[in-house]
């Protein structure tokens, strides 16, 4: 076990990949306080924060169309690095607010560029696993996605949420998650096929994989966009409001032992494992949100639920399609996933205007409710 965690963690082809999902992942994460938090001191209400982040969702969905394309293009280093740079620039841009619909436009470019960031160098972190190591390698990019996401919040408590230091300290990193990526370039390029995978083709592929997919997405990403929304409207801080984040995300170093534990238990069964305790520690957040540690700790134990979702959706998926078709997949994966998020994102806001602090964890239920009320449905009619 420690000899397969070492292999994969410190062969050249993956460490520098794993530095770059973390320190990319490190950005997300401060992104995640400060752009709320720019966007409430303009007075901005908590449903238009929910669509701005949904616009940005729609930034991925729109270049997962081109993805393939434009990677088979300009290959993957290249597309790396003008993502990352058009990134970063936007963060230094977006801190200065001109108007809500300037915003909008942004975050949109964002999306595109996040999407060619993270999918082109999951793929390739895929074409370079075997079968026998894809639940540990998983586990091990999911465990420093969510170490980078719960670190960012921790800078912006010391750098401050509303500060542009933040801002910069999140294009720096960005820009470092390209650059450490510079030792690979003489690495064998993988071919890429530039034909797309539909939706329609992904679904029938495997249901299962499509709508752990999505509502994974859905939840996930309400708590990354509307937590610190939550926090404050029930009287915590900005900062404080985004340890929430921080702690939901430090759950990510189980996602290793969740790559463990598929040499052993099915995808699906920890999939199922997965919603229903998330369903239940929501249940808790909707009844009790009066004590900041207690609500450290289910988001927490949220986070370790996730991860039992993640990691096995990502080794379900990545195992139903050959490595020349990986980018494709992966970019109707997340295509999936994206769709998920721009229904929670604009459900989450919505609940919260119309129900208040409480529409925040009855959105989370609803989302596990609805994957595991179609899980009933479809094991009933396979039999």
């Amino acid at each position: 076990m420690l000899r397969s965690f070492t292999n994969l963690i410190f062969i050249r082809k993956t460490k520098f990949l794993y530095l770059s999902f973390f320190l990319f992942a490190t950005a997300i994460g401060v992104d995640l306080v400060t752009f709320p938090s720019i966007l409430k001191l303009n007075k901005i209400n908590p449903s238009q924060i929910g669509f701005a982040f949904a616009i940005e969702v729609c930034g991925a969905a729109f270049m997962s169309f081109f993805l393939s394309k434009f990677v088979a293009k300009f290959g993957i280093i290249n597309s790396l690095r003008i993502a990352s740079v058009l990134y970063a620039s936007i963060v230094l841009i977006i801190y200065f607010y001109v108007s809500f619909i300037f915003w909008i436009l942004l975050v949109f470019i964002l999306g595109c560029c996040w999407l060619i960031f993270a999918i082109s160098r999951m793929s390739w972190l895929n074409i370079f696993l075997n079968n026998e190591e894809r639940g540990i390698g998983l586990g091990i990019f999911s465990a420093l996605i969510s170490g980078g996401v719960a670190f960012g919040p921790v800078i912006v408590k010391f750098s401050g949420s509303e500060s542009y230091l933040s801002f910069v300290i999140s294009a720096l990193l960005v820009l470092s998650a390209s650059l450490c990526l510079n030792p690979l370039k003489h690495e064998l390029q993988p071919h890429i096929n530039s034909e797309r995978i539909s939706i329609k083709k992904f679904f029938k592929k495997n249901p299962n994989s499509f709508f752990s997919r999505f509502f994974l997405d859905f939840t996930t990403y309400m708590i990354l966009s509307l937590s610190v929304v939550f926090g404050t409207g029930i009287g915590f801080t900005n900062e404080s409001s985004g340890l929430l984040i921080t702690a939901y995300m430090a759950s990510g170093f189980f996602d290793i032992f969740v790559g463990f534990m598929l040499k052993k238990i099915s995808p699906k069964k920890l999939i199922n494992i997965g919603y229903l305790g998330c369903l239940y520690v929501f249940l808790l957040v909707s009844l009790y949100q009066k004590s900041f540690y207690f609500l450290i700790i289910l988001f927490f134990i949220f986070g370790l639920f996730i991860a039992c979702i993640y990691v096995s959706v990502f080794k379900m998926m990545n195992e139903d399609y050959e490595h020349h078709e990986l980018v494709s997949a992966n970019s109707t994966f997340q295509l999936v996933g994206t769709c998920g998020s721009l229904f929670g994102s604009l459900l989450g806001g919505f609940m919260i205007n119309f129900f208040g602090n409480q529409g925040f964890p009855i959105s989370i239920c609803f989302g596990c409710l609805f994957y595991l009320t179609f899980l009933v449905i479809y094991e009933k009619n396979k039999k």
